[in-house]
This record gives structure tokens, sequence and C-alpha cells, in this order.
């Protein structure tokens, strides 16, 4: 099986292509700067990717197709997340997190798909999260490109699903992992003022990160097992998402208000 993922060099990518290879799989990741790692950093070939860049995602298909041929599985990690309140985050700084979350894994998307469709079968996983079941104050574009990703999937789950292609959506909370709580997977924009309550979002995504049960490790091999089973589901909830999927779908709105207040007070 080979498979191809975008979006590998960040905490979570990297664990699940050794997870992967280490069931036997064929594994490509992609980044931005492969130069920039050293051998022996990842346990698998590491190719270029920009994901707001037409021509280099079709250099990167096209590259692991003359290799092996085929590509079985799509696993788009690509991501970036922006925390600040709507009149203080830029209209570029949203767009640039669309660029990325949203119009990127599109495009590699456009790509893959050809392929897919004359080998008769394959697998695109496009990972959502939390956000993508609720919209979270002070991370509205975030929570909105989340919102875009789960709608744009569940189309295309639909118009592949006649061609024997699978799209499946994870969708897991935060995961425990060893690295800073700020950094180039989550940033305040730029315009925010030292009073702003964005600050107390930050403050509770590190807390939510660092208290987490659900590692990278976990989350790797539910993806392992969702490519590897015959039937695949469309959404597959992590940890809190299950029961947050319910409440979200079933609630009154006052019992929303009351989960997100709660959120901001803690």
């Amino acid at each position: 099986m080979v498979i191809l993922i975008t979006g590998a060099s960040g905490g979570f990518g990297s664990v699940l292509g050794r997870t992967l290879v280490d069931a036997g799989m064929t594994v490509y990741g992609t980044c931005r700067n492969p130069d920039a790692i050293s051998e022996g950093d990842f346990a698998f070939p590491m190719l270029k990717l920009e994901a707001t860049d037409t021509a280099s995602i079709a250099r990167c298909v096209d590259l692991v197709l003359e290799r092996e041929g085929r590509i079985d599985v799509l696993i788009n990690c690509v991501n970036q997340m922006i925390i600040g309140a709507v009149e203080e985050q830029s209209v570029d700084e949203v767009k640039a997190l669309y660029d990325a979350n949203v119009f990127g894994v599109l495009s590699i998307c456009q790509q893959v798909i050809p392929a897919m469709k004359r080998q008769g079968a394959g697998t695109i996983v496009n990972m959502s999260s939390l956000g993508g079941l609720l919209a979270v104050p002070y991370m509205s574009a975030y929570t909105s490109a989340k919102f875009a990703l789960e709608a744009f999937s569940e189309a295309l789950y639909h118009e592949l699903k006649p061609a024997g292609i699978d799209v499946v959506i994870m969708q897991p909370v935060a995961m425990a992992m060893d690295r800073p709580a700020e950094g180039s997977h989550l940033r305040m924009v730029a315009n925010v003022g030292p009073e702003s309550p964005s600050h107390r979002m930050m403050a509770r995504m590190a807390k939510d990160t660092a208290a987490s049960k659900l590692t990278p490790e976990i989350v790797a091999n539910h993806v392992l097992r969702i490519i590897t089973q015959e039937r695949k589901p469309l959404r597959v909830p992590l940890d809190r998402a299950k029961a947050l999927g319910l409440i979200k779908r079933f609630a009154p709105q006052f019992v929303i208000d009351r989960l997100i207040g709660g959120l901001l007070r803690s």
C-alpha cells in the first residue's frame, strides 16, 4: 500500500508516518523544505510540497506516481491555527490560513484523484478536529476553515463513492505533544492587545493540550485501522469529539451557550 502524507513534518504527521511504515506500508511524507531535514529524522522519505502552490503539488504527486505507479491512500495533515477575535485578525491572516487548510487540501485532492480513478480504488483521509464541530470564539478563522473542510470532504465522499474511492474525516481533539504551546502550528494574530480575551483562549489551548489523553500514537493507530478495513466510515470522532458531536446535533442552543461560556470562564 502506497501512502502520501501531506504536512508530515509536524508532530502528528511524523508519528503517523512511522506507524504506517512499521505496519509494512510504503510511505512518502511532504513538507515545505525537506533540505532542512537531517537524514534519519524520519522513517520515510520527505518530498517538497507547498500546499499553496499548485505546481509544487503536481510535481510532488507526479514524483510519487513515477516511483510507485500508484497512490493508495492520501492523508492530508496540512494544518495551521491562529487565535484572535474577529476584529483583531486581518483579512490577509485569515486568507493565509484558508489557503493552507482549505484550498491547499482541495488542490492536493485534485491532483491525486485522477490517479485513484485510474486505479479504481483509493482512500482520502482529511484531518479535521473538534473545531470542525463547534465554532469557538477567538478561533473563528480556524474553526470556520475546519467547517469548510468538513463540508468539502462530505461532498467529495458522495462524488467519489461511485468510483470506489473512500473519503474519511478524522476528528481528533487536541493531542498531547512535546512542543511549545505557540509556534508555526499555533500563533496569535498580529493585532492582539495585552488585555484581549484571546490570551485566555491561547492559555486554554495550551492547558487542553497538556492535559489531553489523546496522543499522536493513539490517533495514528486509529488511522491505520481505518485505512486497512474494508468498509470505511465518513467521520471518525475521537475522545470528546464523540460526545460533542451528539450535543451539537441534538442539544438546544442554550446548552451550547453554556458550554462555550464555561470554556471561556475556565
